[in-house]
């Protein structure tokens, strides 16, 4: 614990100043300054954990490109810290006085405690836990790989999931501390940290004396964190994902119910959704949100509008470059394994049929099944199999999601007859007042546009999560938010237009219940973890998992495989599942893999 605890510290020290740095750098960008009446603003960001993300991202990129070129282990945190130096020589007295601001406003707000209690208990759950199947199976040889040699072509001709190119591994190496001796493994709990301070500002209801939409996604995210709190000692990508898509979806309401309109928040996020869709390809409709300041600043800026959005065109594409060139040097695919895209024909490509094979398997193991033919069976014989599998409460929120569709749908009917009917008034100068009846005061939630815009993007991601892949570790976000949402919204206007003396003992029957919630899990959690504890926890981390393992001698390399089953651990290195699947490109494992026969 006390080893994570250091971790985290070194985490935010570096990633705050870096972040710190980059919004204030973006902000400063002509085009990105914000308007009020005829004078230009410089952009002031209303919430300081953007500064940590906006940090992570930077560092994770940096991590990415240094393992273009070589391991990332002493030299790439050298090269980290020294960056951080320049930056905090510039920015010293604006990045002590943000973080001396900050604190404050915690300790006036009564938290600064909460804040405390809720990073020892996540640093503790992170300690250690269950380790997750794939973690053992190959999340911790690609993280090694990167901390060893960066970068090695083929490599998914030595291990298929090794082509499973995820932004979040680079991050995991990069703080891993490996070169101290040992490897930790904290960064998903970090992301989950970052996730429970934001669902902390549940706190604030009782400040603005109202609820808001976002409130309603930070309750089903602490139950997130409650799922996934005994197994984020393992850095798999599904937590770092559904974590950031957490955080996304809540910062993005948090901007709706301030009524912010400014282009850079909103654009900001979204060019975010493009950095999660690197970490997991399940977050790819995620990417739709830019669609909203697009619009917003073609309306507005005209001609003018397009230099912005060109410039956010060229920040996305920077953070995409490292995925794709890691992607095309370990498999010679853009995206592994889809194939849809064939544009490279390098002796180390994976052959297209394997490609092609475990893009099935993917498919057929979401959906319930281990057997690879049955990827393109038919819905009606898939998806009855995938539902009964389903917990009883993702059958629940997934049953919700489709009750709540046709609601959905006839908000969007209601509101476009609503749209149609202000501009004829309009037109005929009659005003255009039109009749609210799903209109709440401005006080108390979103536009219902704007509401609109969010649960149609919840929509699409749940499609296309249950017709990709719908394994409920890849993506039970998106079975959870379109209901949460609407759901909200409603509760929102029954509290805008309902007042009676009955409501208030009904909000107190709410607290209440979300209190014996509370207590109940973190009384499971106490139950469960009790035969995990170690006292040698409480300072080290849980290390990964050994298997045994035999060994194999190819040229100058000696590769480890599995001994019984498919899963090797951390230790084992280089280790592959088939040891008969590929051949080396030359002498050594620095010269990269091939496939069998090639």
């Amino acid at each position: 614990m006390l080893a994570v605890i250091l971790n985290w510290l070194y985490v935010s020290i570096t990633t705050y100043i870096i972040g710190f740095a980059t919004l204030r750098g973006i902000s400063s960008i002509g085009c990105m300054s914000t308007a009020k009446g005829q004078k230009k603003l410089t952009y002031s960001y209303k919430y300081r954990e953007s500064i940590l993300i906006a940090g992570i991202l930077m560092v994770n990129l940096l991590a990415e490109f240094f393992s273009i070129i070589g391991r990332v282990s002493l030299a790439a945190n050298i090269l980290l810290i020294f960056i951080c130096l320049i930056l905090f020589a510039q920015y010293r007295e604006e990045i002590i006085e943000s973080l001396t601001e900050g604190i404050r406003e915690i300790k006036e707000s009564g938290s600064f405690w909460l804040y405390v209690l809720i990073f020892l208990l996540m640093a503790y759950g992170t300690s250690h836990g269950l380790m997750h199947y794939d973690t053992d199976l190959y999340h911790a040889q690609a993280i090694r790989w990167i901390e060893e040699y960066g970068m090695v072509r083929g490599l998914g001709n030595l291990h298929l999931r090794l082509g499973y190119n995820s932004a979040s591994f680079a991050l995991s190496a990069l703080y891993s501390g490996a070169f101290l001796g040992k490897s930790l493994h904290a960064m998903a709990g970090y992301f989950a940290l970052l996730l429970a301070w934001q669902c902390a500002d549940l706190k604030s209801i009782a400040r603005r004396g109202h609820i808001v939409l976002s409130d309603f996604v930070r309750v089903i995210a602490i139950y997130y964190l409650f799922t996934i709190f005994d197994e984020i000692v393992s850095p798999a990508s599904d937590y770092f994902m559904a974590a950031m898509v957490f955080y996304i979806v809540i910062h993005w309401l948090d901007l709706y119910s301030m009524h912010e309109r400014a282009f850079l928040p909103h654009a900001l996020l979204a060019i975010c959704a493009v950095w999660v869709t690197t970490i997991k390809l399940s977050a790819a409709p995620l990417v739709l949100l830019a669609i909203y300041p697009i619009v917003r600043i073609i309306k507005k800026q005209k001609k003018a509008g397009l230099k912005p959005i060109l410039l956010c065109v060229l920040f996305c594409i920077f953070i995409a470059l490292p995925y794709f060139v890691r992607n095309v040097v370990m498999t010679g695919w853009l995206v592994y394994p889809f194939t849809g895209v064939d544009l490279f024909n390098f002796a180390w490509k994976v052959p297209v049929e394997t490609a092609i094979s475990d893009a099935h398997e993917i498919a057929a193991y979401g959906r319930g099944f281990t057997d690879v033919a049955m990827y393109n069976a038919p819905f009606g014989q898939w998806f009855p199999t995938w539902f009964s599998a389903l917990s009883l409460f993702n059958k629940m929120m997934f049953v919700m999601d489709l009750v709540c569709l046709p609601v959905f749908i006839g908000c969007v009917i209601y509101y476009a007859i609503s749209k149609m009917t202000a501009a004829k008034k309009e037109k005929n100068g009659a005003g255009g007042n039109v009749q609210k009846i799903f209109m709440l005061s401005q006080r108390k939630a979103v536009a219902l546009s704007d509401f609109l815009f969010i649960e149609g993007i919840s929509y699409v991601a749940l499609i296309y999560f249950v017709f990709t892949a719908p394994l409920v570790r890849y993506g039970c976000v998106y079975l959870w938010l379109p209901v949460t949402i609407l759901a909200g919204r409603f509760v929102i206007l029954f509290d805008n237009r309902v007042n009676t003396p009955q409501k208030k003992y009904i909000y107190k029957a709410v607290i209440a219940l979300f209190a014996v919630f509370m207590f109940y899990k973190c009384g499971m959690l106490i139950k469960d973890d009790v035969p995990r504890f170690r006292t040698q926890y409480l300072l080290s981390q849980q290390d990964y998992n050994k298997y045994e393992v035999g060994q194999k001698v190819i040229g100058n390399a000696v590769i480890y495989y599995p001994l019984e089953g498919d899963r090797t651990g951390y230790d084992a290195f280089p280790s592959t599942p088939a040891p008969d699947g590929f051949v080396l490109d030359g002498n050594d494992i620095t010269d990269g893999f091939l496939p069998a026969g090639r």
